[in-house]
């Protein structure tokens, strides 16, 4: 009988990220009709303005990364959507944008490569892009690592001006080539990091080699992961989990309950929620006013839940059904629990995922827990909290066990320094930046 329940258990998982791949497309083909002509501007907050382009695109790479699930259902969406896109992608707005900024001639054409990749290519425009690309002005824009690094993803579009070499030596330029600072980096860098990641390995489709290795960046994503479920960041945490089915790694307890947290979050929402999202905003709109506002300020944590679904699908990197014990420590999740329920001002939706949980599942996201508190004190700068946690001796075993960052071992020697005095309520001064 068990062996009967495998294949069944595994269907019934498959068919669930069928249905949330599909619900995410479905957003997208709305999205497309709703926002992608013209854009989004907010008459009371600028800040959730939306550039066309910016949807466009998007939509784009998701349909790159859908195309790749063989379900039928996906692959007829996928279809549709991209007709209703390519007009879009290729319009005088985007031939116009190709030609007077070419310097940002790759952002313009993104939708169009994609497009290309999938299948509905466009001679003319690729001839304009090239034409474009010639021109002095092209290399006159400042990009950051992980920029550069999406300029050579993109060239993947036209095979004659990709090069996996450049793709590479651009990989090891960018932030998965360098430690993180997990306790006081931006979500910025958050960005860079999964973004980088992308495309370096091209949703499984043409990879190039990591910079490195693959149980490192595990490492440091897992501490991401833990302060995004904590604020709440579902947009960058979904992001996140992509580096499991990404690497081919298998998923760590951590990184399942992540999973658990963002689906049930959707759940119950509907949607995965932005934190410029606002219910009140919502219903005090109405007709299409209110779809646009509700996409607009949504449409991308769905475009994540869709991106993380079909690389699970494609890849075939399922997450196990449950939070496996692992061999943690007893007891060890009851300490830090406490630690930050002291401090907590709010519920985190990830406790409504994490306190059905069994005691040995949680004491395996014990790991998890000591990241949250942690990063809480860091970014409170609450420095004696911060060495009162770090002290505690199961904490102190777990670190020495599993922490790979240089950043710990700077607070190991710290801890070790005979003449360094830690007063409890020492602050750390405000950052300079």
């Amino acid at each position: 009988m068990a062996e009967a329940r495998g294949p069944a258990q595994r269907q019934s998982r498959t068919d669930d990220l069928v249905r949330r791949l599909c619900h995410a497309l479905d957003i997208a083909k709305l999205t497309v009709e709703h926002l992608v002509p013209d854009g989004y501007i907010d008459s009371t907050d600028s800040t959730k303005n939306v550039r066309p382009e910016k949807i466009l695109s998007e939509t784009a790479v998701l349909l790159l990364a859908a195309g790749q699930v063989v379900q039928p259902e996906i692959q007829e969406r996928v279809k549709g959507i991209a007709h209703g896109l390519a007009p879009h992608a290729r319009n005088e707005r985007a031939r116009l944008g190709v030609c007077v900024e070419p310097s940002a001639a790759w952002e313009y054409a993104l939708g169009h490569l994609c497009l290309n990749r999938l299948g509905y290519p466009d001679a003319a425009f690729d001839a304009l892009l090239q034409h474009a690309l010639g021109s002095r002005a092209s290399a006159g824009r400042e990009r950051v690592p992980h920029r550069m690094l999406e300029k050579e993803w993109s060239a993947l579009g036209v095979p004659r001006l990709a090069s996996n070499k450049r793709r590479s030596e651009m990989a090891h330029l960018s932030i998965l080539n360098h430690s993180m600072d997990l306790l006081s980096c931006r979500r910025e860098d958050m960005y860079a990091f999964t973004h980088a990641l992308m495309y370096v390995t091209d949703f499984g489709i043409h990879p190039v080699p990591l910079p490195r290795p693959r149980h490192v960046l595990l490492a440091e994503a897992e501490a991401l992961l833990a302060y995004c479920l904590d604020q709440q960041d579902y947009d960058v945490a979904g992001e996140i989990l992509l580096t499991w089915p990404l690497t081919g790694e298998p998923w760590s307890p951590a990184a399942t309950f992540a999973f658990r947290v963002l689906a049930h979050v959707e759940d119950k929402a509907g949607f995965l929620p932005t934190p410029g999202t606002r219910i009140c905003e919502i219903e005090a709109r109405s007709g299409t006013e209110r779809t646009r506002y509700r996409l607009a300020t949504a449409y991308h944590t769905a475009y994540v839940m869709g991106l993380l679904c079909a690389a699970v699908l494609s890849q075939g990197h399922m997450p196990p059904a449950e939070v496996s014990e692992g061999d943690a420590k007893a007891g060890g999740s009851d300490h830090l629990l406490r630690f930050l329920e002291a401090d907590e001002e709010y519920r985190p939706h990830w406790r409504d995922t994490f306190d059905p949980l069994t005691s040995q599942q949680k004491d395996a996201l014990s790991g998890f827990l000591l990241h949250i508190a942690l990063r809480r004190k860091a970014m409170q700068r609450d420095y004696g909290g911060f060495c009162r946690h770090f002290r505690w001796h199961a904490i102190w075993t777990w670190l020495m066990g599993h922490a790979r960052s240089r950043q710990w071992s700077c607070w190991t020697a710290l801890q070790g320094t005979q003449n360094v005095s830690i007063r409890p309520k020492t602050q750390w001064p405000r950052s300079m930046s």
